[in-house]
């Protein structure tokens, strides 16, 4: 029966991964690991907010997460920030900001965890977690957006390790809760049940549409990883993740 489910991932993901553009792809079983498919895994691509997940997990390893920032203290931005909605002299836990930097992907609070973590020990942190073809080049500063945060590379191998990651060590527990109430909705969990828990975080660039992804309901428990770069200009690729992310959880759940 798992070579039958194997065989039929394995088809899906190299018809999705033949789309136009740099697309990979990774799928794997939680309640048995060696159902398990991956397309073009060690393909590298900007990471764009899919690496603001192994950020909290980082800033959770090193940092005091009670300690609070004020409003006024934070770098402003010429773009839309939840922040914004906050009075200047409000302060906010270092928790908080990594709520905010996941759940609606802020990039203010991403500039302030990473200020209080520094680069440095997040790259260590991804090295000595076996994630060796991520890095972290550049933050979320408004000057790093658009073509210089494609410095920040990823692959699908090191996103499945970093869900894994997240999903088992205790204290990343509270990052994968995050996740799970991720506000960004219209890639990998649009067209799940309502019954499904989906703990994702997207990331988007020009050209550039991700989601990975913890996917958990009473008929279905696995991992879910869609990178994809290089996508023809003005396409919307959310729709084609949904039906693809449809595709899976009904294989997977048998």
């Amino acid at each position: 029966m798992s070579a039958s489910i194997i065989d039929r991932l394995n088809h899906i993901c190299r018809i999705f991964a033949g789309r136009p553009g740099q697309i990979a792809l990774a799928v794997q079983s939680k309640i048995d690991p060696d159902i398990a498919v991956s397309v073009n895994s060690q393909l590298s691509v900007p990471s764009a907010s899919v690496v603001k997940a192994a950020i909290a997990c980082a800033a959770a390893d090193h940092l005091d997460l009670t300690e609070t920032r004020s409003v006024r203290d934070l770098e402003e931005t010429f773009y839309c920030s939840i922040l914004q909605a906050f009075d200047p002299s409000d302060r906010i836990s270092l928790k908080a900001l990594i709520g905010l930097m996941i759940i609606v992907s802020d990039n203010p609070a991403t500039t302030a965890i990473l200020d209080a973590v520094g680069l440095d020990k997040v790259n260590a942190w991804l090295s000595e977690k076996g994630l060796n073809d991520t890095n972290l080049a550049v933050g979320f500063s408004d000057d790093a957006l658009g073509t210089p945060l494609r410095a920040n590379r990823t692959t699908a191998h090191d996103c499945l390790r970093l869900l894994r990651l997240i999903d088992t060590v205790p204290d990343y527990g509270f990052i994968k809760h995050m996740l799970a109430n991720n506000l960004r909705n219209e890639r990998i969990p649009k067209r799940l049940p309502d019954a499904a828990s989906i703990a994702h975080k997207t990331g988007s660039l020009n050209g550039l549409c991700h989601d990975i992804a913890i996917i958990e309901s009473p008929d279905a428990a696995y991992y879910l990883v869609v990178l994809a770069d290089e996508l023809p200009e003005d396409e919307d690729f959310q729709p084609e993740i949904a039906r693809l992310s449809a595709e899976i959880y009904d294989l997977m759940s048998g």
